[in-house]
């Protein structure tokens, strides 16, 4: 499991490891250089051997620490024979005491250091790598004037780049633009994952990911920390079935899913809730689709009903038999879906899944959530915008935050459904899923996620974590699939026929 702190969290560790662990500043300046140093070797070493070569790097540095970072793994490369410089941009004035430090130990050591616009700029274009250590984690507003001049020179280039803790022009927090960004090869980052890193478009930024340990001591965590999941993590989340086990050991979900002639999702819910491992699914549905769903999945029990009080009246007098209730795949926003989703509020002794219509039943009445402490709801972007009643474009720009924000406000778990998935947890926490594919963004995905929560939960899981497993184990099935498919071929029970592989 990763940690990805705030930005501000991160200073505040760095700051705590120097002042009362008693760390130097340059020490983990140096450990940093280091781990960008070796990248770059790594890199050398693989892709540029070609006899009478000499590979040039350049370290293009800004004011900051981050820049330090580049000046001294200048150096360190200029140490160990090869072609380094480093290109200093900006107000030499406006050196943090590390940086001016790390300038002066270049200096004596005899490491080209670029001052002129036009020469950083040839440099650039023939390097063989670049290192960007222009700005950290600490940048706030929009990139302009001879930085942004400079890091469109680096985007053309052909070099390639490494940055150094983050690319910069990405917020550390919410993965946002300042303007422009680094597109980077690869990023090296100092002891901890930024959420930048894994929101997009920072994501799409920031090329492969290596974490370096540096030294710094992480303070004490807080209520709103937010982690990512590793595959590894399933083991200890997710139980192992018990070899002495009956198919009630293992979880019973109950789906309130479709409408007249809409089956679809009943049948992408449940057989994705079976196909994860739960003992016994039943299917609330009109009765127009008995036959059809009896038919694609024999082995899903089915409650059917002809009006809405009778639709009610089945979840009602089914919710006792269940460890979890889904509710809303297909079932419309009209007086029966209305009815259904009310009468899943009511069961508060249950855990509750929310998606798709039951959410649309919510717009306007989000507060009837609070009154149930084991709510899950999995919206997408356009659900969680008539929810919360805020534009798309207001979510993307912090989508961890507004899911975070949005789940402490309800007392409940939010899934917020996108590129990368967020899930808000009741006390602030986060969880950021790093899974899936494009070509996951297909008919009745989100329907498949339902029945795989209900079924990870059912099956003896906790709320919060069992809905981050659940959300990861959805995208890698995802990833398989595209990578046997492609992306625009997948359909939603492609996702589901990977479920054999990844359990």
């Amino acid at each position: 499991m990763y940690f990805l702190p705030t930005a501000q969290q991160m200073k505040d560790s760095d700051r705590y490891t120097t002042n009362m662990i008693g760390v130097p500043s340059l020490v983990l300046m140096e450990r940093a250089a280091l781990a960008i140093a070796d990248r770059v070797n790594e890199y050398l070493n693989w892709t540029i051997g070609a006899p009478g070569t000499e590979p040039k790097v350049l370290c293009v540095c800004g004011t900051g620490n981050n820049g330090g970072d580049g000046v001294a793994c200048a150096r360190i490369l200029c140490e160990q024979g090869i072609n380094a410089k480093a290109a200093l941009l900006g107000d030499p004035g406006k050196y943090t005491p590390e940086m001016e430090k790390q300038v002066n130990i270049a200096a004596n050591w005899g490491v080209p250091l670029l001052r002129d616009t036009e020469w950083i700029k040839e440099c650039i274009q023939n390097a063989d790598v670049l290192v960007d250590a222009i700005f950290g984690i600490g940048l706030t507003r929009d990139i302009e004037g001879e930085y942004e001049e400079i890091i469109n020179v680096m985007n053309d280039a052909l070099g390639y780049t490494i940055s150094a803790d983050i690319p910069s022009g990405i917020d550390a927090d919410t993965g946002r633009i300042h303007g422009v960004c680094v597109y980077a090869d690869e990023t090296v980052t100092m002891q901890y994952r930024k959420r930048g890193l894994l929101l997009y478009p920072g994501a799409g930024a920031a090329g492969e990911i290596f974490q370096a340990s540096i030294g710094i001591h992480r303070m004490m965590p807080a209520r709103e920390d937010a982690y990512s999941l590793t595959e590894n993590d399933l083991y200890e989340i997710i139980p192992e079935r018990d070899p002495a086990g009956n198919k009630g050991t293992f979880g019973k979900v109950l789906i309130a899913a479709g409408s007249p002639g809409v089956s679809g999702a009943s049948y992408l819910a449940a057989c994705a809730a079976l196909r994860s491992g739960c003992g016994m699914v039943k299917i609330i549905a009109p009765e127009e689709n008995r036959e059809i769903l009896q038919t694609m999945l024999p082995e899903a029990m089915l409650a059917v009903y002809r009006t809405p009080e009778e639709a009610a009246e089945a979840l009602r007098d089914n919710a006792p038999w269940a460890n979890v209730i889904a509710c809303g795949p297909g079932i419309g926003t009209g007086e029966t879906g209305r009815a259904l989703t009310n009468a899943a509020l009511e069961q508060k002794r249950r855990t509750v899944i929310l998606d798709a219509d039951a959410l649309n039943c919510l717009v306007g009445r989000a507060d009837a959530l609070n009154y149930h402490q084991n709510v899950i709801i999995t919206p997408h972007m356009g659900e969680m915008s008539r929810l919360c009643r805020k534009s798309i474009d207001e979510l993307k720009e912090d989508p961890a935050g507004e899911a975070a924000a949005f789940a402490k406000r309800h007392g409940c778990i939010c899934v917020l459904k996108d590129a990368r998935t967020c899930i808000g947890l009741p006390d602030g926490g986060i969880f950021i899923n790093t899974t899936g594919s494009s070509g996951m963004a297909t008919a009745g995905s989100g329907d498949v996620l339902t029945g795989i929560i209900a079924a990870v939960i059912a099956r003896g899981c906790r709320n919060d974590t069992g809905t981050a497993a659940a959300c990861y184990l959805h995208g890698m099935c995802g990833e398989l699939a595209e990578e046997k498919l492609g992306p625009s071929f997948m359909k939603a029970d492609d996702i589901i026929a990977e479920l054999k592989e990844v359990l």
